[in-house]
C-alpha cells in the first residue's frame, strides 16, 4: 500500500514502475508555472497529464494545488537594478562622467532615508544607492562573466571599448565568442555590454 505522501508524490499504473516527478527543464511534462517556467512537452514523447511541481505536503491539499495551477503572474519587464556604492559624488563621475548616463529627476532621491540617484539605461534605470555593502570587495572573480551581472544591449561594443581603455578601466570580452565586454565600477559591480539589435 502507498502512502498518503508516495500517492502525492508518484502515480503509478498497473503493473508499471512509478512515474516520478521529472526535475525543471528536463521533462516531457509541463510545470505548473507559466510563463514564467513553463516547460513544453517534447514532440518525441506523449504528453502526460501534467504534474504539480509542489511539495508532498501541498499536494493533499488539492484546493491550494489547484489555485497554484490557475494562477499566472504578470510582468511587464525589468524596471531597475539596485547597485550599491560606497560614494554618490565618485559613483556619479563614473556612471555619469564616463558612461554618460543621464539621471531620472522624476524620480526623487528625498523620499529615502540614504543618498542616491536614478540613471536611465535605455528605457530602464540604474538605481544607486549609498549604502553599506554586505559583499567583499576582494576576492571577486577577475572575468566579470563569472560574477553577479547587469547586462545591456547595445549597436556597438567599439565604443564603450575605447572610453574605458581612455579612462584605464579594466574590462575582459566575452568567453562565448558573443561581442561583448564585461567591466566594473568602483564598488565592484558588474556590469556587460553586448552587441544586438534593439528588442523593444
Amino acid at each position: 500500500m502507498l502512502t498518503t505522501v508516495q500517492q502525492g508524490l508518484f502515480r503509478q499504473s498497473s503493473g508499471a514502475a512509478p512515474a516520478w516527478p521529472a526535475r525543471h527543464g528536463t521533462s516531457n511534462t509541463c510545470c505548473p508555472q507559466p510563463p514564467l517556467f513553463a516547460c513544453h512537452p517534447r514532440e518525441d514523447k506523449a504528453v502526460r497529464p501534467r504534474k504539480s511541481c509542489l511539495s508532498a505536503a501541498a499536494a493533499q491539499a488539492p484546493e491550494a494545488v489547484a489555485a497554484h495551477e490557475q494562477t499566472k503572474l504578470e510582468i511587464h519587464g525589468l524596471q531597475h537594478i539596485g547597485f550599491l556604492i560606497e560614494n554618490l559624488e565618485r559613483s556619479m563621475e563614473f556612471y555619469q562622467g564616463i558612461l554618460g548616463l543621464e539621471v531620472n529627476e522624476d524620480r526623487p532621491n528625498d523620499k529615502l532615508p540614504y543618498r542616491g540617484a536614478w540613471l536611465m539605461v535605455g528605457p530602464d534605470m540604474i538605481h544607486l544607492m549609498e549604502l553599506p555593502n554586505p559583499d567583499p570587495k576582494q576576492g571577486r572573480p577577475n572575468h566579470g562573466g563569472q560574477d553577479r551581472h547587469i547586462c545591456v544591449g547595445v549597436p556597438s561594443i567599439v565604443p564603450f571599448v575605447e572610453r574605458l581603455e581612455a579612462h584605464n578601466i579594466p574590462f575582459t570580452k566575452s568567453k562565448s565568442g558573443r561581442q561583448a565586454l564585461f567591466f566594473r565600477d568602483l564598488d565592484q559591480n558588474t556590469l556587460e555590454v553586448v552587441e544586438m539589435a534593439p528588442w523593444r
